[in-house]
């Protein structure tokens, strides 16, 4: 319990000291059990030792500034009250239940009702902890989502995105989608049909990737994907599977297909982001030069971002050439 309100509140519990605590505990235990049977004192040891255990993360608690939520400020009362009742508990035993039989202590009254006082305090702690999870859970949620399609936002995935790929490692596609004439739906169709046709985009996206894949509404009408994949052909593969769903599925709300471009570039999990989206992002205004609803993949990622909009020629084969100052990137139009 104290670690984990010491770590919640950017602290430490001091395990060292902690550890040490808890094996003198033990020591005094073994001897006061073993080498002379005196029950008491056992009692007092443990309460004392619960006491020190606790009192370890009071300052990590209460050096933070006073929270605002209520829930918070309920959760550090409550610990402040279990902590005053586990020092009170020692001082009870030494001072009302030390003399008398010991046949007597377990029916005492007042023992019976410290040990009540003890349920209730850790079932009612551990309410308000339970409580206090599932709020973070719920606020860390609505900052990492977008609330229209619930994908991933941009924050999230900067702070994901690294961490997830160094996790699992091998190779991945960058993938950045555009919706094609997103503007157009809006002025004709309302804001409204455009906020629908975004959410049809992500159920789209999400629809073909799998559970290590990332999708993230990253501004406006622009998607980002990274996709764990071993080359870039069954990236572009997935990519335009989605491209072709993404056209069926807008019947349902659009008089004309909706179309989107893309721009997929490969990479490995030691990947710049930064780098890696500018990369994307050019490909993308490769394929929207080109006309729009196609992919333009690369397979080389510069080991520097570029600093202009490349300079692309057709070539008779159907590639494109991106032109990066003395850099060339080849990228396939799909």
């Amino acid at each position: 319990m104290a670690q984990g309100m010491a770590l919640k509140y950017g602290g430490a519990a001091h395990p060292r000291l902690a550890a040490a605590v808890g094996v003198l505990a033990l020591g005094l235990l073994y001897y006061f059990s073993q080498v002379t049977d005196q029950l008491r004192i056992r009692i007092l040891v443990l309460n004392l030792a619960m006491v020190l255990l606790l009192l370890l993360a009071v300052m990590a608690v209460y050096r933070q500034r006073r929270p605002v939520h209520g829930l918070e400020r309920l959760l550090r009362a409550s610990y402040l009250v279990f902590v005053a009742y586990s020092v009170l508990r020692p001082a009870i035993v030494a001072v009302f239940l030390w003399e008398g039989p010991l046949p007597e202590l377990s029916s005492s009254p007042l023992w019976l009702l410290m040990l009540a006082l003890n349920l209730l305090l850790s079932l009612w702690f551990i309410a308000v902890a339970v409580s206090v999870r599932e709020m973070f859970v719920i606020l860390k949620h609505e900052r990492d989502r977008d609330s229209l399609t619930q994908l991933l936002n941009r924050r999230a995935f900067f702070e994901q995105a690294p961490a997830r790929m160094r996790q699992l490692g091998g190779q991945w596609a960058l993938v950045v989608c555009d919706v094609d004439h997103f503007k157009h739906i809006n002025d004709n169709l309302g804001h409204g049909m455009g906020d629908e046709v975004l959410k049809l985009v992500a159920q789209v996206l999400v629809h073909h990737v799998r559970q290590d894949d990332l999708v993230v509404r990253f501004v406006g009408e622009e998607f980002v994907l990274m996709l764990r994949c071993t080359d870039l052909e069954g990236a572009v593969a997935v990519v335009q599977r989605m491209r072709e769903q993404l056209a069926l599925e807008s019947l349902r709300l659009l008089p004309q297909p909706l179309t989107a471009s893309f721009g997929v570039v490969m990479c490995d999990a030691m990947a710049s982001l930064q780098m890696l989206l500018q990369h994307a992002d050019a490909l993308l205004y490769e394929a929207k030069r080109a006309g729009r609803n196609r992919v333009v993949s690369s397979l080389v990622a510069l080991s520097h971002p570029p600093r202009h909009r490349p300079w692309c020629r057709a070539e008779p084969s159907g590639a494109v050439v991106a032109v990066y100052g003395a850099k060339v990137a080849v990228a396939q139009v799909q």
